[in-house]
């Protein structure tokens, strides 16, 4: 008589061990683009994004939170985007939302968001190309 078999457990991440893996995988994905060398921060909430681009002075950021036209009082980045390049002269400052989020969906953000840091010049759609090639 054959064993039933059992349905497979996939184990469900932490928090904590998807922001490690997170953090890995940009490494990782900045090594494999060959720009190992660049300088983040690599942010995990609102909160930190925010307090990051304040502690750095970014200039676009600053303008932002000038503007008569910011968000104020609403979480979020102030109509942002969740990275800020080098443009500005500071550590590009990177935003991953792990949670609430199953760890492939991360991991895709985590290479969406290498890719900006390595090719600045990059739009969406050749992003878009070169993660799934359509």
């Amino acid at each position: 008589m054959a064993s039933p078999q059992t349905p497979r457990t996939r184990k469900t991440l932490t928090d904590n061990e998807k922001r490690q893996r997170a953090a890995d995988l940009l490494v990782s994905e900045l090594q494999r683009l060959g720009r190992p060398d660049l300088r983040y921060v690599l942010c995990f909430s609102d909160a930190s994004w925010r307090e990051a681009m304040h502690a750095l002075g970014c200039p676009a950021y600053d303008a932002r939170l000038a503007s008569p036209t910011a968000r104020r009082g609403t979480r979020g980045k102030l109509g942002m985007a969740t990275i800020c390049h080098f443009r500005h002269e500071h550590p590009g400052v990177v935003y991953i939302r792990t949670y609430r989020r199953e760890w492939r969906s991360v991991a895709d953000t985590v290479r969406h968001e290498a890719l900006h840091l390595a090719r600045p010049s990059y739009t969406h759609r050749q992003i878009h190309k070169a993660l799934h090639g359509r």
